[in-house]
């Protein structure tokens, strides 16, 4: 019996391979990792830090709002010097010529007495609120 050399198809250089042993893929094995292969999958992250870091956003986010809704919708208060330009309207005299301790707060029923001087006899002027409307404060001047 004679033998007869493998003749590859036209076109191609090299015969073709023979299929691989049974079980192993078309190539052989894959390279191992470190070798010249395929870099292994980076290690999982944890997710506990964006957690935590949303909740810290959310907590101060939700600070943040109600320290805008205390200054938006807090008390109302009228300055020292408004009250006394009021007063020194409300009896002909200037500013200067009423002094008061401290603003008022537009809280009905709050009360504070001022001093008005005129002719060197200082009056005490007692102010007290009587309404509040949104940011008006309404008050009533009273000397005493």
């Amino acid at each position: 019996m004679s033998q007869q050399a493998f003749v590859p198809p036209a076109g191609h250089r090299y015969p073709p391979m023979s299929p691989p042993p049974a079980g192993l893929p078309v190539g052989g094995l894959p390279p191992a990792p470190g070798y010249g292969g395929y870099a292994p999958p980076p290690p999982r992250k944890s997710s506990a830090g964006k957690v935590i870091g949303i909740v810290a956003g959310v907590f101060a986010a939700l600070i943040a709002g109600i320290f805008v809704l205390v200054m938006v919708f807090g008390t109302v208060t009228v300055t020292d010097r408004q009250v006394e330009q009021e007063i020194a309207d409300q009896f002909g005299l200037t500013a200067s010529q009423v002094s008061c301790p401290s603003s008022l707060e537009g809280t009905v029923g709050a009360r504070m007495t001022c001093t008005a001087t005129e002719g060197g006899t200082p009056t005490p002027v007692l102010v007290e609120v009587t309404g509040v409307d949104g940011t008006t404060v309404n008050f009533t001047m009273t000397p005493q």
